[in-house]
């Protein structure tokens, strides 16, 4: 009983929050937090689940956001389509780096993952004339939803849609095939499964939704620009998975909500956030390989 009544607390809490009279500072704060919700849970379907190593999940991110900014610049559409667009656009380019990418394993994989984060960024920051450059584009905010509290419900329910999405799937045939290939793929492979197929879907299924977070990101910050989707964008993403904990579902969640909110509790030191990232995940890596959750539930099983 106690897991749905401590949900349920935090989902009760989530909702009354801006009636609380929060300010918006700290609304800002957790609305990036539901973002990176988003990004760390679809990227956990990939590496925690299937067992696949991808460092451009901001290149995804960062097509949805420009997704958005650019049809509404060259079509005048809002929010409510661009959000399926920009979600089936980063699809398609999951699709387009997987067909080849995911028939390489382990480093090789994470080497094509950084170069195509690289050509992404590349494009974004050098095709002025398409996507503005190093000036970046601007966007409007949703109608209905301009102020940060009124965006906030909106954040938070595509991330709450995003987890119960990701559970779904973790609990079905499909979650069980990206586990069997996670834990031996050549077995899984002798056994019938369809491995690449099941690796691919894994990859363009959390694509998508990272290109849904970055339609959010685009429409909150109401702009965007190529600094925002640079590889340490990707690398954050990472430690959030593997701090928390690969394959657990809550663990990217719980990785999200502290790396998030990390630079903000850092004060001055919030210049030297990457360091403290690169440390936190070599110590994560060498002392909690299975991250901070599945380190508890392992102590817990003991």
């Amino acid at each position: 009983m106690r897991k749905p009544v401590s949900i349920l607390l935090l989902c009760l809490l989530l909702l009354l929050l801006p009636v609380l009279g929060s300010g918006g500072y700290l609304l800002n704060i957790i609305v990036m937090i539901f973002i990176f919700v988003i990004l760390a849970v679809s990227l956990d379907l990939v590496m925690g689940w299937a067992g696949q190593i991808s460092f451009a999940h901001a290149a995804f991110f960062g097509i949805g956001a420009y997704t958005t900014a650019i049809m509404e610049r060259d079509l005048g559409t809002g929010f409510w389509v661009n959000l399926p667009s920009g979600m089936v656009v980063a699809g398609l380019f999951g699709l387009a780096l997987g067909l080849p990418a995911l028939r390489l394993r382990g480093h090789f994989l994470a080497i094509v993952s950084i170069a195509f984060q690289t050509i992404v960024y590349l494009a974004l920051s050098q095709w002025t004339s398409f996507t503005g450059g190093q000036y970046g584009l601007s966007v409007e905010p949703v109608p209905g939803f301009q102020r940060v509290g009124q965006f906030y419900y909106l954040a938070l329910a595509l991330a709450a849609l995003t987890v119960v999405l990701a559970w779904a799937l973790t609990h079905s045939r499909v979650g069980a095939a990206w586990q069997a290939i996670r834990d031996d793929e050549v077995l899984a492979r002798a056994i019938g499964l369809h491995t690449t197929s099941s690796k691919l879907l894994a990859f363009v299924i959390a694509a998508a939704l990272a290109g849904g977070a970055g339609v959010l990101v685009a429409h909150h910050i109401r702009g965007v620009t190529p600094d925002d989707f640079t590889i340490l964008v990707s690398a954050s993403i990472v430690a959030m998975v593997i701090v928390g904990g690969q394959g657990t579902l809550w663990g990217p969640l719980l990785g999200a909500v502290v790396l998030t909110a990390l630079p903000e509790l850092l004060g001055p030191l919030a210049s030297f956030k990457l360091v403290i990232f690169g440390a936190l995940m070599i110590f994560m890596i060498i002392a909690m390989p299975e991250g901070v959750l599945g380190a508890w539930v392992h102590r817990r099983r003991r």
